[in-house]
């Protein structure tokens, strides 16, 4: 390949990754209103219209509206425990993916952002150099970052805790032990 074509290739990369992919948000960093889906919106402005014959006839229309929106996946309907459960499933990855579903990048409340994820280990095993890489029953691997080890191996079967430290940084305590630093890998 060409050094002017690998330039552009790596120009674009950069580009893609500069860009933010969050919901359209005001300069305070909240969502603004013109994130909310139309159907949504438009199904509010009904509440605005006086006369109660035409604001009956405006929400029925909005309804069958969001409805099929629904239905064709457009748009999707979740209450506040599936979002939680949504982010502690995504909870460790270093990407903005919950940003990109509407899950939180700077729009939780204090009280609403995961810091600590109580789970049980599911299997441990041992990488190259002698990397630590644990598994959760929910699903997530986490690999060992730092050369500390656990006093006592970690086991299938026992409690475990993962604990957002500072910088983005991670912390896994397996049956009571002092935490190690690990980042999740999948």
């Amino acid at each position: 390949m060409p050094l002017s074509s690998r330039l552009a290739l790596a120009a674009a990369t950069v580009a893609l990754f500069a860009c933010p992919i969050s919901p359209v948000t005001a300069r305070d960093g909240k969502p603004s209103e013109s994130a909310k889906p139309a159907a949504f919106q438009q199904l509010m402005d009904c509440r605005t219209i006086e006369d109660s014959a035409n604001r009956l006839a405006c929400f029925d229309r909005q309804v069958a509206i969001l409805q099929q929106a629904e239905q064709t996946k457009e748009i999707v309907v979740a209450d506040k425990n599936a979002i939680q459960e949504a982010k502690r499933g995504l909870f460790g990855f270093t990407a903005p993916v919950g940003r990109l579903f509407g899950l939180g990048g700077g729009t939780d409340s204090p009280e609403d952002e995961l810091k600590r994820i109580d789970t049980e280990v599911s299997s441990v095993s041992y990488g190259r150099g002698g990397v630590l890489r644990i598994a959760f029953v929910e699903g997530g691997a986490w690999e060992q970052t730092d050369t500390r080890n656990f006093a006592i191996s970690p086991r299938a079967g026992q409690k475990a805790y993962i604990l957002k430290g500072a910088l983005g940084s991670f912390f896994v305590s397996v049956n009571g032990q002092p935490g190690i630093r690990m980042r999740r890998v999948q």
